[in-house]
């Protein structure tokens, strides 16, 4: 095996890495501002999940964003029927009554308005950081 002096292996070296650092690159054009897309936002209060919902003394149900007070008994998937007075017979024969804001899903779950409330208070907490805000009495 032949053994070659340091000077000219450091010179193909040399040789080597000048080549690679000489290629041109290409400069990209400038990017065009472009105007971001409106977000598909429902208006306040208007629309809900899909469910069914108690609002002035009627039940509505919502289905792809279609809200309409029900007006016959409708059967969900886990065999929960609910009737458009506001009765909920559930899957082993128990019977409830949907009160004012309660909302029951299309998969047969019930959340009641004091339910939302409690998330709603607790959801504000842990943006606060834990904190409770308290307002003072003016006397």
């Amino acid at each position: 095996m032949k053994r070659y002096p340091t000077t000219i292996l450091a010179t193909l070296l040399l040789a080597a890495a000048a080549t690679l650092s000489a290629q041109a690159q290409t400069k990209l054009p400038p990017r065009r501002p472009v105007q971001p897309r409106a977000k598909a936002a429902a208006p306040v209060g208007l629309t809900m999940k899909d469910g069914f919902l108690m609002k002035g003394g009627k039940v509505m149900m919502t289905r792809d964003a279609h809200t309409e007070a029900l007006t016959s008994e409708t059967a969900l998937v886990n065999g929960t029927k609910v009737r458009a007075d506001g009765t909920v017979t559930l899957a082993d024969g128990t019977t409830a009554m949907l009160k004012e804001g309660d909302y029951m899903s299309l998969t047969g779950r019930m959340t009641t308005k004091a339910m939302r409330a409690e998330q709603d208070s607790l959801l504000q907490l842990a943006k606060n950081g834990g904190k409770v805000k308290m307002k003072k009495k003016v006397k």
